[in-house]
Parts: C-alpha cells; structure tokens; sequence
C-alpha cells in the first residue's frame, strides 16, 4: 500500500490583500456626494479616466469617522499575519477621490506614493460589464476587473490576484502594492472611490 500525501504548513508570503463588506448605508452616502463632487483630482493620478474628483474629507468629518474601522480591520489581520501583535499605528485618510469610469477608460499598472494603505470601494458595477466577459477572445483579466502583481513572474510562484468588482466591497492593501483596472466596452459607468492611509504613528515599530 501507497504511504498517503502527508499534511504540510502553508507559509503567507507578500503583501496583506484584504477583502472586506462596507455598509450599504455609508455607501450610498458616498454615492450621493460623490456625484456632486467637482473638484478635479486627475492630476494627481496616472487614470486614464476623465471624471476623478476628490472629496472634502476635512468639511465631511463623518467619512472617516465611520470608515476607521475597516481600516481597523486591516491592521488586525495584518498583525495576525506577520506575527506582530504590536503594531498599533495611529493613521489619518490622506486622500479620498471617487473614479467615474465610462468605456475604453482604465488604470495601468502602478502604486499609490508617499502613504501607507490604499484601497478600492466599488459602489455601482453595472451587470453589461461582467457580461462582456463572456465574448473576451484573449487570455487578460476581463473587462472592469482588478489586478493585483506582486513579484516576479516564474512558474513556482503566483504573481498576480485578479479580482471582479462587487457593488460595496472594500480591497484593502499595502500602498506599494502595484495593480491595474482593465478597461471596458460597454457606455455604462462603473464608479468607485479609492483613498490613501498614512501611519502617523507607529509604536514599537521602526520598520515602517
């Protein structure tokens, strides 16, 4: 008799990528200031994407106050993670700007500089965009999806995470962390908002 497949330990390697479900409530919130937003955040960004406007957190203090603690959830499971019970980092939302993409647009590959976090809140994802898949005829990442690369490219490792969008779902990652959204066809928009964390304080870390 075949000895059977023994158990082994998985160990995590790379950035922390985090996955997580935002209120519906404090959405639709900022769906509704974001489509009244006209201030051009564009320079600033590599988008090539026509309607990018930045949100006055400073004048709407109830953005950060209640998006604190998905952030919170990120530094728990990171310090689960990397082992590092102690990394308690004060931080500020640096930047907060929403994405109005409409056909052909997209974001090529590159990170977000001078903070700590960044991240994607999809808000409206219209079902014509994940159609489109269906009729892709090459092997890239469908239309409107994200992709995440980390790493060399070799058989023995796996260098990218692509992700569909889900209407209130948060991707939460490391700043450095280089991604792309795909474009897409169809004349819909997709929005989402996307935002910068900065740690102004970090105890008993000097990595950071």
């Amino acid at each position: 008799m075949q000895p059977g497949i023994p158990p082994h330990k998985y160990h995590h390697f790379g950035p922390y990528l985090a996955e997580m479900s935002v209120d519906p409530d404090y959405c639709a919130r900022l769906l509704k200031l974001g489509k009244k937003l006209k201030k051009s955040h564009r320079e600033q960004l590599v988008g090539q994407i026509e309607h990018e406007y930045l949100y006055p957190i400073g004048a709407e203090p109830w953005i950060f106050n209640e998006f604190q603690r998905y952030v919170n959830s990120w530094i728990q499971g990171f310090k689960r993670f990397s082992n590092k019970p102690n990394f308690n980092p004060k931080y500020q939302l640096t930047q907060l700007w929403i994405n109005r993409m409409k056909a052909k647009e997209y974001n090529p590959i590159h990170i977000h500089p001078l903070c700590h976090l960044s991240f994607i809140l999809w808000l409206e994802v219209p079902q014509r965009i994940l159609q489109e898949a269906k009729n892709k005829k090459t092997n890239a990442a469908n239309p409107g999806e994200v992709v995440f690369i980390y790493g060399e490219d070799k058989w023995s490792m796996v260098t990218e995470k692509i992700f569909t969008p889900k209407v209130n779902t948060l991707m939460m990652f490391p700043a450095e962390l280089r991604h792309s959204v795909m474009h897409f066809n169809s004349k819909v928009i997709r929005t989402s908002v996307a935002g910068n964390i900065k740690f102004i304080r970090v105890l008993k870390e000097k990595n950071i």
